[in-house]
């Protein structure tokens, strides 16, 4: 029995699965920088000790060592944040080049869900461009756009990122209970359950 829906090459799920753990990686980041390594939480924590020991150190103090303490896991975001410069820029490059499929909401005879699917993954990667040059201007702190709140525009890439989450979650959960099932088999070994 044929299967069902295209099979996906090794590049196209190597770049799709590189991605996704690249984005989950900088969503850990993000998630402890706003939660257990917030820098008032940790910077409490600090002078509470500090205290208890008969030290003395002020409020700021305690910041710029709690800072200090989180860079390590906020390098790991950094890192990452190049990494996903380079998939991306390979996932355009090579969706021109024909090597990996990109969806395209205009193209002609494209059913509506291709097009609403088209138009989603294309809001999706206009965001991430977004979040990766706002994080490169922050980074090398360049002086762009100077009445543009840049860290703003990237703090809430946290936003569009969640939400395409349960958006593509969901999308594949409907798939999977559609005609177009498989999609998950073909995501992982290439070809449609029903080919193995």
């Amino acid at each position: 029995m044929r299967g069902r829906g295209d099979s996906y090459s090794f590049l196209f799920r190597f770049l799709h699965w590189s991605i996704a753990l690249v984005m989950i990686g900088l969503l850990v980041t993000i998630l402890l920088r706003l939660t257990w390594l917030n820098k008032a939480g940790v910077s409490d924590i600090i002078i509470d000790y500090i205290n208890s020991q008969g030290v003395d150190m002020t409020a700021e103090q305690a910041v710029v060592l709690a800072k200090r303490i989180r860079k390590p896991m906020w390098d790991w975001h950094i890192y990452l944040g190049y990494a996903l410069i380079v998939l991306i820029f390979l996932r355009f490059v090579l969706a021109i080049l024909g090597k990996v499929p990109f969806l395209n909401p205009f193209k002609i005879g494209a059913t509506l869900n291709t097009r609403l699917k088209a138009v989603i993954y294309l809001l999706f990667y206009i965001c991430v461009v977004i979040s990766l040059l706002t994080g490169l201007i922050i980074e090398f702190d360049l002086d762009v756009l100077p009445k543009v709140d840049l860290k703003l525009i990237h703090k809430a890439s946290i936003y569009y990122f969640i939400s395409f989450l349960v958006i593509h979650f969901v999308g594949v959960w409907l798939a999977e209970l559609s005609a177009d099932n498989g999609i998950i088999s073909r995501m992982i070994n290439g070809k449609s359950k029903f080919d193995l």
